[in-house]
């Protein structure tokens, strides 16, 4: 389970910015756009791609997005950090780097003690501290690749149990499922379920192996997903079966059927996930999105939902089971982040929308012919 995530010089975020999830079922990110809900949810999954596709070759570049509204961000690193609990432990995961190479990188374990057990380090790209054993490791790990990687790859345990989070517990939700997901026979009446209760009249889910060819002659195949509707005659009895593509469906289906598949394997996952999700449902009746928030913040569910949306009406007060967070932005371009509790308003004023004046919004349509 993710316990906190922090970034700096990422984007819109100039400056630290930390987001703490703690025991919180599900966390929601709001805020006007361009506030920085997206970058900050970015930010975590440009860490997870560094994590599990590691780069190749000493000239390939590292994914460096520095804050460019000023004249020296793009001299800074880039900064990521996240404290996950997996395995009976807590660990801690930091990371400074720029297009070039890794600067600084510590893995440590939080002890129930509360001190802290370093357990490798890098500073300012030279490995300082490497475990017992892992000399060649460390001097196989070029200045562009994290050593954690290398570290999992040679079997040493902690950095295997930070590598696992990334790459199976930390789960990026999109408009579409993940193409690599196979249905069990388990899934399919879960799905099918689901959808029924959230009031899609789908008479099942299939999945399909597609051929995909190219120009070259070569191909390979990929699995499809289909929703299977109900074929009326015309005196409106059930004929037949039809197949639906998953990609011909409405945005709305699809971002509901990817929504479901998450959740659904998600109960069935050997460790809790973490699920992320940028505008969440922004296709999806309120009424159902609500539903769902409910969903996740029940007893039932096991794993954490952090989602970004624009929709403050489906977001009540902060609980213990719920988190709420408010990206702003400056006048100069730098995003912050705060913390909403039980005793903050539910939107403080300098976060509120600005009311859109229609006379002046209608300026922009209007062409001064005399100009022309």
């Amino acid at each position: 389970m993710l316990v906190e995530f922090s970034l700096q010089n990422f984007r819109s975020y100039k400056e630290t910015a930390t987001l703490s999830v703690a025991d919180a079922k599900w966390v929601a990110l709001s805020g006007l756009n361009g506030a920085g809900k997206s970058a900050l949810l970015a930010g975590l999954t440009v860490f997870q791609q560094m994590v599990v596709a590691p780069t190749e070759q000493v000239t390939d570049t590292l994914p460096y997005e520095p804050f460019a509204l000023d004249t020296t961000s793009h001299l800074r690193p880039t900064q990521f950090a996240v404290t996950i609990a997996r395995d009976g432990y807590r660990y801690r995961y930091a990371l400074r780097y720029d297009a070039a190479r890794v600067i600084d990188e510590e893995l440590t374990r939080l002890l129930p003690n509360g001190q802290t057990q370093r357990l490798f380090s890098r500073q300012n790209g030279a490995l300082v501290q490497v475990p017992t054993g892992q000399q060649v490791t460390a001097a196989n790990t070029r200045s562009n690749a994290l050593f954690l990687y290398s570290l999992q790859a040679a079997n040493y345990r902690p950095a295997a149990t930070v590598f696992r989070w990334f790459a199976t517990d930390l789960v990026v939700l999109t408009d579409r499922p993940q193409a690599d997901l196979t249905l069990t026979d388990w899934i399919v009446p879960q799905l099918t379920q689901f959808l029924h209760a959230v009031g899609n009249e789908v008479a099942g889910v299939t999945q399909r192996q597609m051929a995909v060819q190219f120009l070259d002659g070569s191909s390979f195949t990929r699995p499809e997903l289909a929703l299977l509707y109900e074929k009326y005659d015309e005196e409106g009895e059930v004929e037949d079966v039809a197949e639906l593509p998953l990609d011909r469906a409405s945005s709305g289906t699809q971002q509901l059927v990817a929504a479901g598949l998450a959740f659904i394997t998600a109960q069935v996952a050997r460790t809790p996930q973490t699920v992320l999700a940028d505008e969440f449902a922004s296709a999806v009746r309120p009424e159902v999105a609500r539903a769902l928030l409910g969903l996740v913040a029940g007893d039932v569910n096991r794993s954490q939902f952090i989602f970004s949306t624009a929709h403050e009406a489906l977001l009540g007060q902060p609980t213990p089971a719920t988190q709420r967070y408010v990206a702003e932005k400056n006048y100069r371009g730098e995003s912050t982040l705060q913390q909403l509790t039980a005793a903050t308003p539910a939107v403080p004023t300098r976060f509120t929308e600005p009311a859109i004046d229609i006379r002046t919004l209608q300026t922009a349509f209007l062409t001064d012919a005399a100009g022309l």
